[in-house]
């Protein structure tokens, strides 16, 4: 275990958080991803099992109030006119469910995205594990459906 010094010397005090949170609870299914850059920024990866698919989920945690959840729902397969078909039911999810905000990225990945803002004194890992519980919850859930779009729209 590192001492207090030293976890400060690489990590936010957001992460050092998370990070003892995570021990606390003894959940290990997480690899930590240190960046050297300005805002020390710290990627917990991880991946869910939703259908019967594993997706790739990361908890992007840097100096800023911003901490974001992210789950890949499907990778490379949104480009082009497959994107504007999907356009306006990305827009009504984005729409209906406001915790979760639907994300098409530049390589054609369509990401399910959920923003929690915090300083340092109000990081609250319990509210992350609580907002995982969520987003399982609503991919167990809707998942088919999204899926379902994704591939019929051609």
């Amino acid at each position: 275990m590192k001492t207090e010094k030293e976890k400060e010397e690489i990590m936010n005090a957001k992460t050092i958080k998370m990070q003892e949170f995570l021990e606390a609870n003894k959940i290990e299914c997480f690899d930590l991803q240190k960046t050297n850059d300005e805002q020390q920024t710290a990627i917990f990866r991880s991946r869910m099992q939703i259908n019967g698919q594993t997706l790739p989920f990361a908890i992007l945690i840097d100096t800023s109030v911003y901490t974001l959840l992210q789950v890949q729902i499907a990778a490379g397969l949104v480009k082009d006119e497959k994107f504007a078909k999907l356009a306006p039911f990305l827009n009504e999810m984005n729409n209906n469910y406001w915790l979760f905000k639907f994300v098409v990225l530049p390589d054609g990945d369509l990401v399910m995205n959920s923003c929690i803002t915090a300083k340092d004194g109000n990081f609250d890992p319990e509210l992350i594990n609580a907002i995982l519980g969520e987003i399982l919850k609503f991919l167990e859930s809707e998942y088919p459906k999204i899926m379902s779009k994704v591939w019929n729209e051609k």
